[in-house]
């Protein structure tokens, strides 16, 4: 029995030097039925002309690729949703690569668990870590989502059924928590069912933008905190407790910061 289609968008703006380890992992999935969504979004690097030669070896019938001006991820993503055909989605960016067995597992636990939405861990291979590491045993708690900033990636399983109009917000295009909020509409307003496996995880590229040493930092930092209170005040009832918990974070990160460039503690 054919198994059902998954369709999986990926996202590139200036990822040349990895796009093709990104999309290779994907050509080795063990899942077969899959319909590849490829977006280059206004890429100033050798990217568009990498996708292009990448996927000539494409082993799916169903390949598209897509250029034009940038427009930012959200925007990206929300063509992308307009266009797929699967029954399942899963958004992929393009400094990252997935196992063989990855798509697989996340679909089997879908069905075994009747689960809207499947995720993994992170795994930061080049510093042999996870991000926001989550116990074997672990059982999704939506108030996670803030208390942890956002366990799930964005490369996690979706049942398209469960979509509905969901979109992008384009409010947040190229902000931090973009895909917070998309979670948490699909979660509270379309009440998808969650769950975490154990039995995969995410290869994700953590980029050296040396944050600590940017002048800018305090400024992302406030927008990080603007963010998230747009978004709890879009789906958070009680939206007290979680900003009083993300301003004291951002609070010791400010002062942190401070000490780091006045050398407090330093030796």
């Amino acid at each position: 029995m054919q198994k059902d289609k998954i369709s999986i968008i990926v996202t590139c703006f200036n990822k040349g030097e990895y796009i093709q380890e990104c999309l290779e992992s994907i050509f080795k999935q063990t899942y077969r039925n899959i319909e590849l969504i490829i977006y280059d979004d206004g890429s100033t690097d050798k990217s568009k002309k990498v996708i292009l030669k990448t996927i000539e070896n494409s082993p799916f019938q169903h390949t598209y690729f897509f250029s034009g001006s940038n427009k930012g991820a959200n925007h990206v993503r929300n063509e992308g949703l307009s266009l797929l055909t699967g029954d399942y989605l899963i958004n992929i960016d393009g400094d990252n690569y997935i196992d063989e067995d990855y798509i697989e597992i996340l679909y089997d636990e879908s069905i075994k668990m009747r689960a809207d939405i499947v995720f993994s861990r992170i795994w930061d291979f080049n510093g042999k870590s996870y991000i926001k590491y989550l116990p074997d045993n672990y059982k999704f708690n939506i108030s996670d989502m803030f208390l942890k900033n956002n366990i799930i990636d964005i490369s996690a399983l979706i049942k398209t059924q469960i979509l509905g109009d969901a979109k992008f917000d384009l409010k947040l295009n190229n902000e931090l928590f973009d895909d917070l909020d998309f979670w948490l509409n699909l979660i509270i307003n379309n009440k998808a069912s969650v769950f975490f496996t154990k039995k995969t995880r995410l290869n994700y590229r953590v980029l050296n933008n040396s944050i600590s040493h940017d002048t800018k930092v305090i400024k992302r930092y406030y927008r990080t905190f603007v963010n998230f209170c747009y978004i709890t005040n879009k789906y958070v009832v009680e939206k007290n407790n979680a900003r009083y918990y993300k301003f004291n974070e951002f609070i010791m990160i400010i002062k942190g910061l401070i000490k780091e460039v006045i050398g407090i503690g330093k030796k």
